[in-house]
């Protein structure tokens, strides 16, 4: 139902004008109001659609409070009531108001631009467009309206004239300002509205400029928002694992980066073997024309790898590359190993007989070769085993085991997390549901002892 607000000295004046309106065949949600200012808060709070201004019925002049009104609310449209002989019609139109009519009032000609207003009010809804996209299919049409602009719990204004704006605003921002911050909303509803044109030119920019500088600022602001993110992000804590007496945790086929001093671009390696405390072998990288220069004697390279949810460096000599019989890189073996925890949890290796029971399934029995206080790996042999089904992720699973420390078997609760198959065994990543908090500390206090002990 369209709101209309209607301004009027006198009670009886009110009255009259409400029998009129109530003639018309469309309803209409009336609101009353004594003064400009009284109609302002009505129209601001209900969201008017249209406005009727009875001239007529104040003693004394109205044109400065009907122009004041019109340019703090130029996107709703409004129809000035004069008496023909005690107002001019043109100083009255010249105040922002789209028509003007005279006492006594022509009932049928009075609907018919209330109707007219009405139908001007608004003009259209638009979703899934960017706003600097409307704005420039309006400059291209040269039309005349407000886009009333809402995303989330934003709403601004901007108003147009003959493909050119003028104005904008949000609720704490003016014209250039709000027109950088009204572009720049996500997902915005738009409603084409009226405009009076009584809202003064205060943007001169051209609208590809103020597209630009939207842009160009939006930029700025990402960008700091992804240092500021970054300098809020928690630091992984850099540790060291000394290999003296240690073999370095990197197994026959395991893939490593390579980073060379004068190269931007690691490269990926994989390992071929090694002599504890003497060298590693690893596979040149493809293609050997990129690291050509750097294979000499004297390079430095990083070796970057991840074991067992740890980040895993180390910097290393080329002791020597050879090509015959297959393209090698012979590396010193380093002192020390320096990594970052990736994971939640501290975990440890392990080797722990378990049966796990399925919902719907055989009794499977395995190895647990991973723990941690959230969760477990379990490798099951195919051999010895009945088939085992593939398990969907966030399975429930039931696990057997004795725990280090414990006299007795634990029956512990899991649900799926990974499930890797091949052909000798089934490798199945677990987390644990409901553990009981003396268990969780239980294998905490035995992760943090082997780590104190091989650290």
């Amino acid at each position: 139902m369209k709101k209309i607000i209607v301004i009027s000295y006198a009670n009886n004046d009110q009255e009259a004008l409400a029998g009129i309106l109530g003639q018309s065949p469309d309803q209409y949600e009336l609101q009353f109001a004594q003064d400009a200012q009284q109609a302002f808060r009505l129209a601001t709070e209900n969201d008017a659609d249209a406005i009727i201004y009875d001239l007529a019925s104040y003693p004394d002049g109205q044109l400065d409070h009907l122009a004041r009104l019109s340019s703090r609310l130029p996107y709703v449209p409004s129809i000035a009531i004069i008496d023909e002989e005690a107002k001019d019609a043109d100083a009255v139109l010249r105040s922002g108001v789209s028509r003007c009519v005279t006492r006594p009032i022509q009932v049928e000609k009075f609907l018919h631009h209330v109707r007219e207003l009405l139908r001007m009010s608004t003009s259209g809804q638009v979703r899934g467009i960017p706003v600097h996209s409307l704005l420039q299919m309006l400059e291209s049409d040269e039309k005349t309206c407000t886009l009333k602009v809402q995303s989330k719990d934003n709403s601004g204004l901007i108003f147009v004239k003959q493909g050119t704006v003028v104005a904008a605003e949000t609720a704490d921002q003016q014209n250039e300002d709000a027109i950088y911050s009204i572009i720049d909303w996500d997902e915005p509803a738009v409603e084409l509205r009226y405009f009076n044109g009584m809202r003064p030119p205060a943007i001169q920019r051209p609208l590809i400029s103020l597209i630009m500088e939207s842009f160009r600022l939006k930029d700025e602001r990402d960008s700091l928002n992804e240092k500021q993110e970054a300098q809020n992000k928690p630091r992984l804590e850099l540790k060291h694992l000394s290999t003296a007496g240690n073999r370095i945790s990197l197994d026959i086929g395991a893939k490593i980066k390579l980073e060379f001093d004068k190269m931007d671009t690691p490269l990926v390696s994989t390992m071929v073997g090694m002599i504890p405390n003497e060298y590693l072998i690893v596979t040149t990288p493809a293609p050997i024309s990129m690291v050509q220069s750097e294979l000499n004697s004297e390079s430095w390279i990083i070796v970057k790898y991840l074991h067992m949810g740890r980040l895993c460096m180390f910097r290393t000599q080329l002791l020597k590359a050879i090509n015959d019989p297959h393209d090698l890189l012979f590396l010193d073996y380093p002192p020390a190993i320096h990594y970052h925890e990736l994971r939640r949890a501290k975990r440890t290796s392990i080797f722990i007989p378990c049966t796990l029971h399925l919902l719907r399934g055989p009794e499977l029995y395995g190895v647990l070769i991973d723990l941690s206080a959230l969760g477990c790996l379990c490798q099951i042999k195919a051999k010895g085993n009945a088939e085992i089904p593939s398990l969907d992720i966030e399975t429930k699973i039931q696990l057997r085991c004795l725990l280090p420390g414990l006299k007795e078997d634990q029956e512990l609760t899991a649900v799926v997390k990974n499930f890797r198959r091949s052909a000798t065994e089934t490798r199945i990543g677990l987390e644990f549901v409901g553990l009981q908090d003396y268990l969780k500390e239980v294998i905490e206090k035995y992760v943090y002892s082997v780590e104190s002990i091989i650290g």
